[in-house]
């Protein structure tokens, strides 16, 4: 997806320049070309269904009003054919988003346009996005203590609240715990030239929850103090 345009919506003409005419899209024609008299290359470039929205009509005068109007439009759809090609992707949150769309050279007020207008379309749910978030992250990495998993979410960008619920309903998660003790009994029992404690250590640094690394060493028969 290409950044903001500002090729086919920049003023190129003055405010005396009218439509000379409005010719299809060779490439594709549910697009339209604009052309304006004494200019040989296309001012704008728009959805043919656009154009009764922002009133462009063969004969008008192409004022810097009407070369803004278009500008804006183009760089909204811009930002929100992005975002849905993120969407598209994979589950997405306001917050990675925007930091997205902030990158690519959007401003502020887009970009809020932009969000509201996938929550209110229904394309963006946070509640929606932080269990789908967790619960990935949660099969990838099972056994993640509570609190190493709410930082991993919200290191996402997941706010606080929402990163607290949902770590402890995946970090709770029986099966989860099942299978991270037995990978954490596994590495011990794999750990070559490396002490048990020390693999122990590894694990908790990886996120592993205290409580199944020790259950893990018990039933390896490792000592250690509790």
């Amino acid at each position: 997806m290409s950044r903001p345009s500002t090729t086919t919506s920049r003023p190129r003409a003055p405010a005396s320049r009218k439509v000379e005419r409005i010719e299809s899209d060779s490439k594709d024609p549910r697009w339209a070309k604009i052309f304006v008299d004494g200019v040989t290359r296309a001012v704008a470039r728009l959805p043919r269904e656009s154009l009764t929205e922002l009133r462009i009509r063969d004969g008008m005068a192409w004022t810097a009003a009407v070369s803004k109007r278009v500008a804006q439009f183009t760089t909204r759809r811009e930002a929100r054919e992005y975002s849905m090609g993120m969407l598209a992707r994979s589950s997405q949150n306001a917050t990675t988003i925007s930091r997205r769309l902030e990158r690519r050279g959007f401003d502020f007020v887009v970009i809020n346009e932009t969000i509201a207008l996938l929550k209110s379309d229904g394309w963006l749910n946070d509640d929606t996005h932080a269990v789908v978030r967790a619960d990935s992250v949660g099969r990838s990495s099972p056994g993640l203590s509570e609190d190493f998993l709410a930082q991993s979410l919200e290191w996402e960008g997941i706010d606080s609240a929402r990163a607290q619920r949902e770590s402890r309903r995946v970090a709770g998660n029986p099966d989860s715990r099942k299978q991270a003790l037995e990978l954490a009994r596994k590495a011990i029992r794999q750990r070559g030239r490396r002490t048990a404690l020390a693999v122990a250590a590894s694990l908790l640094r990886k996120g592993i929850e205290s409580a199944i690394i020790e259950d893990a060493l018990r039933k390896e028969g490792i000592e250690f103090d509790e």
